[in-house]
């Protein structure tokens, strides 16, 4: 039987959103707790230093707890914090993230900026992959359970745009009942900065034809472009509307597209501010030739290029590359190429012996650690790294700043409030080049 801690004591949080207790000499991790409480909690996974409890009952609240807004929390894996003020989310948010810098990379934590809060800290995702289940013959549509593959099903969720809820509605009102339903695994919801709607049903029968008939007067009705995804690696078919949505970026705005399976950042009003400070900081490093890694269809590059004499960007999904080439001649930018390659060696590959004042790079949770082994070996004068991971940011820093670079500064940001999560934009210097 596992073990009962009738009493912990919850002293501070974790990257992960965990509270951190101590019992008989070992740590332990417990989900839904607020520093200042005391628990009570049963053990799930014991390690030798460590131990993952599940918690049982809140014995005495911290000040700093309050009442979640959502029904499902606690249940629904999507937020972790919501029983704790945005203010105090902050707060450990910015203290979590200077820790790890500085115990796991030895940064300085005076290079370690102050947190940007989010100007919303509810209704703020303007993305979300919603996943559907079918229990009996009813319809499940929500988020997984923490830890699992089942489904929490959830009316309202309010961290989504309102504009995303309805749309969400709209499908389940289309599709509970309907005799393809169980072969749809998720739906992807987005909005535009304009308004505009756009879902991705993933769809794995063949009856594609049948399901785009039955759902397209449905949907249009409802103003909501939709496609059809039918397979991992197919092209998203379209159902109905149109297929871009367009977000605004840089000052003055620039207009960016991006398809059906591409990327945006979720939070549009913290990309923008996001976005600002890698301008900011490219323009103050006085650098001329930039590469942008993991470009996507151009968020960071474009409103870069700018700034510089010559930009390049590369990416390995070519629906995204398409976007960016679309998006430079939307907004009357010629500076920019853009190149369907891996990141990995596309550094060496078009440094043209001429070489790159700076590189930016904004790498998937998995970081990019092969890329940031290439340029320790070119060198370039400086390096932004744009992060939404930061135990991965910490792991490939380590060469870097072993390997002749200095830490500017770092910078974190909340995309994601209510969660654990944390967006960073830290600038790496040259060591003795003079700048």
């Amino acid at each position: 039987m596992s073990q009962v801690i009738a009493a912990l004591n919850i002293e501070s949080l974790v990257y992960g959103g965990n509270g951190l207790g101590y019992h008989d000499g070992k740590v332990i991790f417990v989900p839904q707790t607020a520093p200042g409480d005391q628990v009570s909690c049963r053990v799930v996974k014991s390690k030798k230093r460590f131990a993952e409890a599940r918690l049982e009952k809140v014995l005495e609240p911290s000040a700093e707890r309050c009442l979640p807004v959502c029904p499902v929390f606690g249940q629904c894996g999507g937020c972790q914090w919501q029983h704790l003020p945005y203010t105090a989310q902050g707060v450990w948010k910015e203290q979590i993230f200077a820790d790890l810098l500085h115990r796991q990379a030895g940064v300085d934590r005076a290079r370690v900026r102050s947190l940007v809060a989010a100007p919303e800290p509810w209704h703020y995702r303007s993305r979300a992959q919603l996943k559907l289940q079918v229990s009996g013959q009813q319809l499940v549509m929500g988020f997984y359970r923490r830890g699992s593959h089942f489904v929490i099903d959830h009316q309202q969720c309010p961290i989504l745009h309102p504009r995303l809820n309805e749309a969400a509605r709209v499908f389940r009102k289309a599709l509970n009942g309907f005799r393809h339903t169980h072969r749809m695994p998720q739906l992807d919801l987005g909005i535009g900065d304009d308004g505009q709607i756009r879902a991705v049903l993933h769809y794995l029968g063949r009856e594609g034809a049948a399901v785009a008939d039955f759902l397209r007067p449905r949907v249009s009705d409802a103003g909501i472009a939709l496609f059809l995804q039918t397979g991992r690696k197919n092209k998203p078919q379209s159902v109905c509307g149109d297929e871009d949505l367009f977000i605004r970026v840089g000052e003055p705005p620039l207009l960016l597209a991006y398809g059906p399976g591409g990327f945006a950042q979720i939070n549009l009003e913290q990309n923008r501010a996001l976005t600002e400070t890698v301008v900011d900081a490219v323009h103050q490093s006085g650098a001329r030739r930039v590469l942008d890694l993991y470009c996507g269809m151009g968020n960071l590059s474009l409103p870069v290029a700018r700034r510089v004499s010559e930009l390049i960007g590369v990416e390995d999904f070519a629906p995204a590359i398409a976007k960016a080439r679309a998006n430079a001649q939307r907004n009357g930018i010629d500076n920019a190429a853009f190149h369907h390659l891996s990141a990995d060696g596309a550094a060496s590959r078009l440094a043209n012996g001429h070489g790159f004042d700076l590189v930016m790079l904004d790498p998937p949770r998995s970081g990019a650690y092969a890329v940031v082994k290439e340029l320790q070996a070119l060198r370039p004068r400086h390096i932004l790294y744009i992060s939404c991971e930061p135990p991965t940011l910490v792991r490939d820093l380590q060469p870097l700043l072993h390997g002749g670079y200095c830490l500017e500064w770092s910078q974190p940001f909340d995309f994601f409030p209510q969660t654990h999560h944390i967006e960073s934009v830290t600038l790496l210097r040259r060591k003795n080049d003079g700048a």
